[in-house]
């Protein structure tokens, strides 16, 4: 497998998690693209060993704090992997876990949109003006992140990526780095 294949998340949890992925069950159905666990994404293209990574991801859980995710808006891109997606309120703490992951994992100083994807692939403008405008108003809402999520994504399909480790944030087992 190549390097670079693994990815921090964060995750809906509760009646959140329920309304998304059935959202993004529904628009994968209508659209005939995958369909895909619902999470934002904080970083990726992470390199070293599983091992390495998993302990990395618990050393950066032990510096963040929890906090409320809120989606905003729908909003579309003519990229696979933004196609249709809630846009992410731009909060100090995500704001700051994605510069805390940037530093830890030393990656480049890159534009951070937080963003839930809804749907992947490729499709007219037109049509995702349609289906953004028919989006059930419960895809705006918020979540709790309390957990950290490290992702293997063995290839782009959504069917071969799989769940690392989760990890509480800032749990009683963190171990302050020296």
């Amino acid at each position: 497998m190549s390097k670079g294949n693994y990815y921090l998340w964060f995750k809906p949890s509760g009646t959140a998690y329920d309304i998304l992925a059935r959202t993004i069950r529904e628009l994968a159905k209508q659209l005939g693209g995958p369909v895909f666990e619902p999470h934002v994404s904080l970083i990726g293209g992470l390199e070293g060993t599983e091992e390495e990574l998993a302990q990395q991801t618990e050393e950066l859980a032990c510096q963040l704090e929890p906090f409320t995710m809120v989606l905003t808006e729908p909003s579309r891109r003519d990229q696979h992997f933004q196609c249709i997606f809630m846009l992410v309120e731009q909060t100090p703490p995500i704001m700051n876990a994605y510069a805390l992951a940037r530093d830890f994992f030393h990656k480049p100083d890159q534009a951070f949109i937080p963003h839930l994807s809804l749907a992947y692939g490729f499709y007219p403008d037109s049509r995702k003006r349609l289906i953004i405008g028919k989006l059930p108003p419960d895809v705006r809402g918020r979540f709790d992140v309390s957990t950290l999520y490290l992702i293997r994504a063995d290839t782009p399909d959504p069917k071969n990526w799989h769940q690392i480790a989760a990890v509480p944030i800032k749990s009683l087992d963190c171990v302050p780095k020296r």
